[in-house]
């Protein structure tokens, strides 16, 4: 096991009916707020304006932006940082999925700074603003799927370049997370499926990429991914059954809290290669993973099979008795197909309106520039040269 730092600031209000506290844990950020949410479904379903309703009962302003996209843009964010200013909004509230807290993140860095927020985010560029304060951030999931409610980071994208990268730092950490998983009934069925996929991959990436003797972690891994595969299938056939939404809700604040990988670490090569794909074609994030998982899995399992083979025997119970480790290990990546094949993730590029691979070898470049450490490969257990990325693209054409 490596050594490690194991940090979350972040207070965690987890349950059914638990939104309801969202007055009292505003009072102790600041005065007014402001909500940033996505474009359709938080407002569509009445959960702003039962947002907005308990903040004002406290005594609680609030300002209200709701253009966040599903990749959510650097110039929205720059936008919104600006009308937090406007009107002196001294908190921000992420409320939504993914997208709406991620974005929060970056409102909150960019309306105490003087900079556009793309100036705060490593893209390939020699020097990186350094984030000197932010303003307090308060998240509100309303699905099940990044687990930025317990995490500093977020990824922001850049559509006028095509770039997607990461924002980080200890000053993003929410002070205060509300997970109150009625807030999810809601959700379409593609989003609560997408929303489990990314769940998964937050902790199997790091299984397959990170350090040998991390029993706990890897442990940790298997159960948040067994979580998922149990409770996603419940959640879509009744989207109201609230103990499979609990269930998927607290998998995904654990999954990237740092929890589960502490000790181990590993890079994560399939969300590198997401990031690329999304931000050239802007992709669901969830989609975009199911897409390139199987394909990473089968690209990569002869390269470390014994825990590909720990994978099969702990999570999908296969009897190895008789059969060789790499027969074993390919299993794994067999059963992951099945289980993307239940929920109907297992799909082609062509399934997203994607037809040629006219943009993969700049999508390999921006993959590399932005996320490898020395811009000739992706840190995997077979490391991914350009040559390695372009062709797990076209394997899912």
């Amino acid at each position: 096991m490596q050594n490690f730092t194991f940090f979350l600031p972040t207070k965690i209000i987890f349950g059914p009916g638990e939104i309801q506290k969202i007055g009292l844990e505003a009072k102790v950020l600041g005065e007014k707020a402001l909500i940033v949410t996505g474009k359709r479904s938080a407002a569509a379903y009445g959960i702003v304006n039962r947002v907005e309703d308990l903040l004002e009962k406290e005594g609680i302003g609030a300002v209200i932006f709701d253009k966040i996209e599903p990749n959510p843009r650097a110039s929205t964010i720059d936008d919104a940082a600006a009308l937090a200013e406007q009107n002196g909004c001294d908190f921000i509230i992420g409320l939504g999925g993914g997208s709406a807290m991620d974005a929060a993140k970056g409102i909150a860095a960019a309306a105490s700074g003087a900079k556009p927020i793309w100036d705060y985010i490593y893209h390939g560029q020699p020097l990186v603003k350094h984030i000197a304060r932010a303003l307090p951030i308060m998240e509100i999931p309303t699905l099940a799927a990044t687990g930025s409610e317990a995490n500093s980071g977020a990824v922001i994208s850049n559509w006028e370049t095509n770039e997607k990268a990461v924002l980080g730092s200890p000053l993003l950490f929410p002070r205060v997370s509300i997970i109150d998983p009625e807030l999810t009934i809601t959700v379409p069925k593609d989003y609560t499926i997408d929303g489990g996929i990314d769940i998964i991959c937050h902790v199997i990436e790091g299984f397959f990429t990170g350090a040998d003797n991390t029993p706990i972690q890897d442990r940790f891994s298997l159960s948040v991914t067994r979580t998922v595969m149990d409770y996603l299938p419940e959640a879509v056939e009744d989207p109201a059954d609230i103990e499979a939404r609990s269930q998927l809700s607290w998998s995904s604040a654990v999954a990237l809290s740092g929890m589960v990988g502490s000790g181990r670490g590993g890079p994560f090569p399939l969300h590198a290669m997401e990031h690329a794909l999304s931000a050239h074609y802007d992709v669901s994030h969830g989609r975009g993973l199911a897409l390139l998982l199987p394909r990473l899995m089968e690209y990569t399992y002869p390269a470390r099979p014994h825990k590909y083979a720990i994978m099969a025997r702990e999570l999908f119970g296969i009897d190895p008795e008789g059969k060789s480790e790499l027969e074993v290990a390919k299993l794994a990546v067999d059963w992951m197909i099945d289980f993307l094949q239940s929920v109907g993730r297992y799909i082609r590029l062509s399934d997203l309106g994607i037809n040629d691979d006219s943009k993969f070898e700049v999508m390999a470049d921006d993959t590399l520039r932005i996320y490898s450490r020395n811009r000739e490969f992706l840190d995997n257990p077979k490391p991914l040269y350009k040559r390695d990325i372009v062709e797990i693209f076209r394997m899912a054409l």
